[in-house]
């Protein structure tokens, strides 16, 4: 009796103390299984993002669930997406003083630089973004939350609304909700179809808890928010080639829908020429020589 006993203590002790652990590792995996993500903050991430000229940080106020299909939530899938709603990667002949900006997702992997950054082409293709960064308007800042601590693979996204160059691309009043809404409204209209002639439908959640206690001291610019972010989860219903068709204008479509970015000016359009986009070179050379080709 005295050899049971010995054992069946520390046997007890240990399987009470992995049970007392297990709720804990079971609820996180829950939470990221039932909502598409988890929550930077719980593991020491945030909502902000960082390495901004202010060191104020921007809303995380988009994320892709994971509940999507899979083939969105890598880079290439993710991007290919975009370009159903008119947007392209990168900056205009990739000319951006504005820096990388960086995300902690609580996902172990730490502050790490942006993915990419998307901006709205005015329906031209990738050439597209050179318009924008003319005019201003739509654009977001993405990052993949796949680190060892927390793979959930959700990718989480800062989206604003930007002035134009004359304006220095300073965020327009009301430009973070505004960026968000722009993009989830388009991104919602019904079926969309992407260039490579994937197509996809788009259902929105939203949480009101992420950013909740946010106030616009802690927002670069100042610029107060509602506190809102979208989980979106986006599913692939027809199957495409990723690449294909993404230089010609208007290679996206959509249907239907409230919210919607603004559409090209004749401005814009004096610039589109046989399908390729002609840059007024003199004009670009002023903005880059008058420091205005800020991007942010």
């Amino acid at each position: 009796m005295k050899l049971v006993s010995t054992t069946l203590i520390p046997t007890l002790a240990l399987a009470s103390a992995f049970a007392n652990a297990l709720p804990s590792s079971l609820d996180r995996r829950q939470s990221s299984t039932s909502q598409g993500f988890y929550s930077p903050s719980t593991n020491g991430g945030s909502m902000l993002t960082g390495n901004t000229a202010s060191g104020l940080g921007e809303p995380l106020n988009v994320i892709i669930s994971s509940l999507s299909t899979p083939s969105v939530l890598t880079q290439t899938g993710f991007e290919e997406f975009t370009r159903s709603i008119y947007f392209s990667p990168g900056s205009c002949l990739n000319i951006s003083q504005g820096g990388y900006q960086t995300a902690n997702l609580g996902d172990g992997s730490g502050s790490v630089p942006q993915t990419n950054i998307m901006r709205y082409n005015y329906k031209q293709g990738d050439g597209g973004t050179c318009i924008e960064s003319l005019k201003g308007g739509n654009h977001f800042r993405y990052w993949l939350q796949n680190g060892t601590a927390a793979n959930s693979r959700a990718i989480f996204i800062a989206a604003s609304v930007e002035l134009n160059a004359t304006l220095g691309h300073m965020i327009a009043p009301n430009g973070y909700d505004d960026g968000r809404d722009e993009l989830v409204g388009n991104a919602t209209q019904g079926t969309l179809k992407s260039p490579g002639g994937f197509e996809y439908t788009v259902t929105k959640e939203s949480n009101t808890q992420l950013l909740s206690g946010v106030t616009a001291s802690q927002i670069n610019h100042g610029i107060g928010i509602d506190g809102v972010v979208d989980v979106l989860t986006i599913k692939v219903t027809k199957n495409g080639t990723i690449g294909a068709g993404r230089d010609g204008s208007a290679s996206g479509s959509s249907s239907g829908g409230s919210v919607s970015t603004p559409q090209q000016s004749k401005a814009g359009k004096a610039l589109w020429v046989d399908g390729k986009l002609v840059l007024g070179m003199s004009a670009l050379a002023v903005g880059l020589s008058s420091g205005l080709m800020v991007l942010l």
